[in-house]
């Protein structure tokens, strides 16, 4: 968390360095590192946007904190911090997520989020029959199930019922139980191709064959609704086996019942789950769901769920396939605006299918864009060269076809061989693909590889905004790690050196009035009564606690104890202390039994135990370890403002 946010601060403030710089004066320099007048202003504005009025005190404190970070930073790189192979890989992984979204066509992302926001209005009703296609068909076995589909579809178009076609025909396993009807969904629940068809098609209508993963289906659009949006439930269950006697059926039926009178008497509905819900994945935590919509659930279980009104209510009994359930409702939510919805649909669409098409088209656009040309007699003689050796993991292009050209891009010339290191990088290949699908698909990604590779050197080398983005994270993250060795890690471990600064420092770490008293506490009033009147008296005052003790304890009944505590002079447990006669409080009456106070002394600034405020001493301790450590480093890396180039640079901001 302190290297995220550290990261964050550096993103947030220090957006510093310069791409091409046109004010090239030089204003500040820290060893051998320059920090130019235009980079200084960048990382100052960035920051006061907000800001009407600048002045010249604003100005000297950013001026401070840059020239702290930009010391850090020199440090960090005098260390060799950047070189490091760990540095390195957290820079690639940060990069690699900074690129994404440059990384794909924009106009196209735009579409289809606004196509998705449009499909999560509405949930429509499908049914589908599925004509499989197998791993390893070949395009004349492809062609051949493609006309299978238009001909089952034929029969529906002239008339046969969509559930006996689909019964007759489809590979879904589902199919017996539900006739092909997959229910009400919405965007994001079915493959990307299956979607798009159903929300395109109007109510009745049958599509054409539509191509996915799983092979052609056959789409009918059966009904169409506004979005019920999304519920958050928890519920309770009692399992039923799937050949349930008649006796077990019973038996889950009363003990469903039994449950349910106790949930009525406004028992605590988790406790009620952990102790006696069915569903392992939902019991542990009191029977809550993950938040749901429809098509994700059972039908009896979603029907039940979405009649349930407002928050807290809580429904009857209601079977579905796995047994008995009580569900109650903890929230409901709506769909948003595009606006409010954006973020979800993005991370929606990075993991769908449809998050791939974007990234797509941008490459069909860089490959138009820097001249892509292929010699397709080389790529299908590729293909015929792929034999069944690959799915073994031992494949490799023979020597004399490795320099033939293949295809180029960006001026830069590919050959056979390139593309063959690609497919013989990968490990065993699973059997059933054919090889012409294995070959096309290393070709296809060789090809995505080398132009993405050659547009993210473009991006560093010519978009400013990105260079910089990408310099602030460099320079985060030695920050971090600087700031880690030196302070961080070396305060937190220096046990002795922690103590030394508490005890020099002690005086920070002390109460300003501290009560020191003693808790009488009593079983019965009679008892406390005799207590309290010994305790207020020339004698009891002289008693010790055990002397006191044993005028009430006899052998092993024990009628009174007494505690002590230490508590500041505001806390309730000593209020109106300064009132109470002979520094006893009055009896006073704490469930079961009878309590009251005695005040032994009052101390002023008593040392709080180092326990108690490690974690303040550990952060004073580091503040002082840094202050020391940046005097060292400004000695190490001398730093020098050109003072009247500041100054004109102050004058002309306003």
């Amino acid at each position: 968390m302190k290297r995220l946010a550290l990261i964050s601060l550096v993103l947030l403030t220090l957006s510093v360095f310069s791409f091409a710089q046109t004010e090239d004066e030089i204003l500040i320099n820290v060893g051998n590192e320059t920090v130019t007048k235009s980079e200084f202003k960048r990382f100052y504005l960035k920051n006061n946007q907000m800001v009407s009025d600048i002045d010249k005190k604003s100005l000297n404190e950013y001026l401070e904190l840059f020239i702290i970070y930009k010391l850090k930073v020199a440090e960090a790189k005098a260390n060799n911090l950047h070189k490091t192979k760990e540095f390195q890989s957290e820079l690639d992984t940060y990069k690699k997520q900074l690129i994404q979204p440059y990384m794909v066509d924009a106009e196209t992302e735009e579409k289809l989020i606004n196509e998705a926001y449009e499909h999560l209005k509405y949930e429509v009703n499908a049914s589908h029959i599925l004509i499989k296609i197998p791993k390893d068909a070949t395009p004349d076995d492809t062609l051949m199930l493609y006309k299978k589909t238009l001909q089952i579809r034929d029969r529906i178009i002239n008339g046969e019922p969509f559930e006996t076609v689909a019964k007759a025909t489809s590979d879904d396993p589902s199919v017996n139980r539900n006739s092909g009807n997959l229910g009400f969904f919405s965007a994001f629940q079915m493959v990307y191709p299956f979607e798009k068809a159903a929300f395109s098609l109007e109510i009745g209508n049958v599509s054409m064959p539509v191509r996915t993963n799983y092979g052609y289906h056959i789409i009918k659009l059966n009904d169409k609704r506004l979005t019920k949006g999304q519920i958050k439930a928890a519920h309770i269950m009692v399992a039923t086996p799937r050949s349930a006697t008649i006796e077990q059926l019973a038996e889950a039926k009363a003990k469903i019942d039994s449950i349910y009178r106790v949930v009525l008497q406004n028992e605590d509905f988790a406790e009620l789950a952990k102790k006696h819900s069915q569903d392992p994945g939902s019991a542990r935590n009191g029977g809550e769901l993950p938040w749901f919509g429809s098509g994700r659930m059972v039908p009896e279980f979603e029907a039940a769920a979405f009649a349930l009104n407002k928050p807290g209510d809580i429904s009857k009994p209601i079977q579905s396939q796995f047994g008995w359930h009580i569900i109650k409702l903890l929230d409901k939510k709506t769909i948003g605006t595009l606006n409010e919805m954006l973020p979800e649909i993005k991370t929606k669409l990075a993991r769908d299918e449809r998050g791939k098409i974007g990234k797509k088209v941008f490459v069909e656009n860089l490959k138009e864009k820097y001249g892509f040309t292929l010699d397709s007699a080389a790529l299908n003689t590729f293909y015929g060269l792929v034999d069944s050796s690959v799915y073994q993991g031992k494949w490799e292009l023979r020597k004399n076809y490795k320099a033939k050209k293949l295809f180029t891009f960006a001026n830069n010339d590919y050959s056979l061989g390139d593309l063959a290191s690609k497919l013989e990088s990968q490990n065993r290949i699973q059997s059933g693909i054919s090889l012409k699908v294995i070959a096309n698909g290393a070709f296809n990604s060789f090809v995505e590889d080398i132009a993405i590779r050659f547009e993210e050197k473009q991006l560093i080398e010519n978009n400013p905004d990105f260079f910089y983005l990408l310099k602030e994270y460099h320079d985060g993250i030695l920050l971090f790690e600087i700031m880690d060795k030196q302070v961080w890690t070396k305060a937190a471990n220096d046990t002795v050196g922690i103590e030394n600064f508490y005890n020099e420092h002690i005086e920070k770490y002390s109460w300003d009035k501290r009560i020191h008293a003693k808790l009488y506490e009593i079983a019965d009033e009679k008892t406390a009564k005799k207590a309290h009147k010994l305790a207020t008296s020339r004698r009891g005052k002289r008693y010790s606690d055990e002397k006191f003790l044993s005028k009430f304890n006899k052998g092993a009944d024990t009628f009174i104890s007494i505690e002590p505590f230490a508590v500041p002079a505001n806390s309730p447990k000593v209020a109106n202390h300064s009132n109470w006669e002979e520094a006893i409080s009055p009896i006073q009456k704490q469930g079961e039994s009878f309590t009251f106070t005695r005040i032994v002394k009052t101390v002023l600034n008593e040392p709080k135990p180092l326990e108690q405020v490690r974690g303040q001493v550990i952060t004073d301790y580091q503040e002082q370890i840094e202050e020391e450590w940046l005097a060292k480093l400004k000695e190490k890396h001398p730093v020098t403002v050109n003072q009247k180039l500041f100054n004109e640079m102050a004058s002309n901001l306003n």
